[in-house]
């Protein structure tokens, strides 16, 4: 085995690996990342080639700036990273993998290395030699974040998961003729979603409008709106990033706090879920409600979560001082 840098030569064979690997997401693919801006990342990221000239894992990487040195880390302009890696990926392939991930870290006169996974829901198969193997090696999880989602494989019923107060306040948004659908309009969204973050937080979201529309373009059948309208104006949505074929992942949420007693985002959420069932998706992901990279808990946003049978994944990053 032996480890080389990504090139552009390289960037249809990486989209192919990482859409047919065992725990990877459209996060990782070159189409994705490409999206940022030229110059935004020192990318750095690596291929793990086999004795046949096969590739057997990739690493989506960059470096960054940290109290005046580098780290080499999973690539920031994605929510994770990690080490991608095939059906065929073997322990002894692992522990083979990371002392060359190390000694490559050391060539490169870095600090130290992070390596943001991919959380277990989204593996089709077993993928945690890799975890053993960088704890094997000396890494510890340096950062522990918490998602909220919600098994979808067995659920006939989803009342039987949620709370009495998501399903009355459900069932509000219905009586109060909220309805429900697939909207192709972003830029009705995203107005509700700047508005919402600049009075709740004073800040803005992590794409900007025209990001997110290009991605959209990239990812036509990955990336929906799912939106609460009453008498034809939009009230709420949710912009659901479908990561690959097991989660759908509720990346953006937002409502008009002038309809927010209409409870417009437990109708959204109801309506997503049987979505997911019906089309036999495993999970829905409300991703993390931690902060300050898992120092601070948000109760408030983990009990509305929770409040529809939703419950703990751990998003973890790995480090290595070298």
């Amino acid at each position: 085995m032996k480890i080389k840098s990504f090139t552009d030569e390289y960037e249809s064979k990486w989209d192919s690996f990482v859409q047919n690997s065992k725990n990877g997401t459209f996060m990782q693919q070159r189409k994705f990342l490409n999206y940022h801006s030229k110059g935004k990342f020192k990318d750095c990221s690596l291929l793990a080639i086999d004795n046949k000239d096969r590739i057997i894992a990739v690493i989506p990487a960059a470096l960054k700036s940290e109290n005046e040195s580098f780290i080499f880390c999973s690539h920031p302009g994605a929510s994770h990273g990690g080490i991608i890696i095939d059906q065929s990926f073997d322990t002894a392939k692992a522990l083979t993998l990371i002392p060359l991930l190390i000694e490559h870290g050391k060539n490169l006169g870095v600090k130290a290395i992070e390596m943001k996974m991919v959380p277990r829901i989204y593996h089709s198969w077993p993928s945690d030699e890799i975890d053993f193997s960088l704890r094997y090696y000396g890494f510890s999880p340096e950062i522990s974040e918490l998602a909220t989602a919600l098994p979808l494989n067995n659920i006939e019923n989803i009342e039987l998961h949620m709370e009495k107060n998501a399903i009355r306040n459900r069932n509000k948004a219905i009586n109060s003729g909220v309805i429900v659908k697939e909207s192709n309009d972003l830029a009705e969204f995203w107005k509700m979603l700047e508005s919402n973050l600049i009075k709740r937080h004073n800040t803005f979201p992590t794409h900007t409008y025209n990001e997110i529309l290009d991605l959209a373009n990239r990812f036509p059948e990955k990336i929906k709106l799912f939106s609460a309208f009453y008498e034809e104006k939009m009230i709420a949505g949710v912009l659901v990033f479908i990561l690959n074929n097991r989660v759908l992942n509720c990346f953006y949420i937002c409502h008009d706090e002038k309809f927010q007693h209409f409870r417009p985002l437990n109708l959204v959420f109801s309506t997503l879920i049987q979505r997911g069932i019906n089309e036999g998706y495993h999970f829905v992901d409300w991703g993390i409600s931690t902060e300050n990279k898992g120092k601070a808990v948000n109760q408030g946003l983990f009990k509305f979560k929770e409040g529809f049978g939703g419950r703990g994944v751990l998003r973890e990053t790995y480090r290595l001082t070298l």
